[in-house]
């Protein structure tokens, strides 16, 4: 038997769930409501069934359409343009990157005032006074159930987070007919996040019972639901898709992450490489490196193994001596760029991984990895 250390439980979000779940908007939508600012994606396709409904009840609609990873920068351009219109309610319709863009607005709106730096330092509390709907398209960050945003800093080259209750959405729609017209590359990213989320979340050293019991059952779920809406765009795989998406981001809310992504957000600031692809490169090296660590305790190792039992029962080694390669071989299949891809140098490797020691989700790997061993993995990924 396992000992029980004390810990929290925090999902402050209203959360419906289930194909059609979207038709329930106007519903859930504030009594009263007339102005609406819609955040969405650069195609029009995910968004048309919820800019009909709005559009049907008379409500009237300022839109910001995101079209990249979300910046300080981005993110004040659109405040610009939106801060002196009337906002009953932030309804965003897209991926990570325009969730993470509606959080942020909501933020500068409420502040009256643009982003800058200083604000990653900031606990930004809780504010009711414009409620925050999301409906994701994608299935891959769980962005929808967290209390922070990532966003391109202004000042230097690094991705950082906007944390507090202030970015927690007040509901979130999560309907997996929403995400079947993205394209194949978005599919593969934003679920490849979705895997190494609950991966990382249930080998984080702040793992507990309760995100165990989330992340625990999705690793094997969210990597069959992968597979199959790839290579045969399986509609009974969108749900576990959505759902290991879902579970992720509550998981990783309450028990952290891992070294994964703190190599993904450094690498994420100074190059152009979207975040669930540089996540998916790196899972398997950084797994590795867990595992050879002297670190590596009974416990930690058990953890891992679980995850790693999932990845063999779907993807048969390609290499008898090494767990990870018939799905290192799968992704390959699947077009998933290495880093030097994404124009990352060998010369740079010891420099971004004496920056990603001291990334916050590095700090929750189950073991701490060194600099010469972050660096090694950036080779192994390279």
């Amino acid at each position: 038997m396992f000992p029980v250390n004390p810990f929290s439980i925090s999902c402050k979000t209203d959360v419906h769930f289930g194909a059609g779940t979207h038709r329930r908007l106007l519903d859930l939508l504030p009594q009263g409501v007339k102005s609406v600012l819609l955040v969405k994606g650069v195609s029009n396709g995910p968004s048309s069934p919820i800019r009909l409904l709005l559009s049907s009840a008379g409500i009237r609609c300022a839109m910001v359409v995101c079209a990249n990873e979300p910046s300080v920068g981005s993110v004040n351009s659109a405040w610009l343009n939106v801060h002196k219109t009337p906002v009953d309610c932030i309804v965003v319709c897209g991926g990570g990157s325009a969730i993470d863009t509606g959080k942020a607005l909501r933020i500068a709106l409420h502040n009256g005032a643009p982003l800058s730096d200083d604000d990653f330092a900031l606990n930004h509390t809780a504010s009711e006074e414009i409620p925050l709907i999301v409906l994701p398209t994608t299935a891959g960050t769980g962005s929808e159930v967290t209390a922070n945003a990532v966003l391109a800093a202004a000042t230097r080259d690094a991705k950082v987070s906007l944390r507090g209750l202030g970015l927690q959405p007040s509901i979130a729609i999560v309907d997996p007919e929403l995400m079947q017209a993205a394209p194949k590359a978005v599919v593969l990213y934003s679920g490849l996040d979705a895997v190494v989320q609950n991966i990382e979340a249930y080998t984080s050293s702040f793992a507990t019972p309760f995100t165990r019991s989330l992340s625990g059952p999705a690793v094997s779920g969210t990597l069959t639901a992968l597979r199959d809406v790839i290579e045969s765009n399986n509609p009974n795989a969108w749900a576990q898709l959505a759902w290991g998406s879902l579970a992720s981001g509550i998981a990783l809310a309450n028990g952290g992450l891992g070294a994964v992504h703190g190599l993904a957000s450094v690498l994420g600031g100074a190059y152009s490489a979207p975040h669930g692809a540089l996540c998916g490169r790196l899972l398997g090296p950084v797994l590795r490196a867990n595992l050879a660590s002297t670190q590596c305790t009974e416990e930690i190792r058990k953890n891992i193994t679980m995850c790693q039992r999932a990845v063999l029962d779907l993807f048969a080694p390609s290499q008898a001596s090494d767990p990870f390669s018939g799905f290192e071989s799968w992704l390959a299949k699947q077009g998933l760029p290495r880093l030097g891809d994404w124009g990352i140098q060998a010369d740079r490797i010891d420099i971004l991984a004496k920056a990603a020691e001291g990334a916050s989700s590095s700090l929750k790997n189950p073991v701490q990895l060194e600099k010469n061993e972050l660096a090694q993995v950036l080779r192994d990924a390279l």
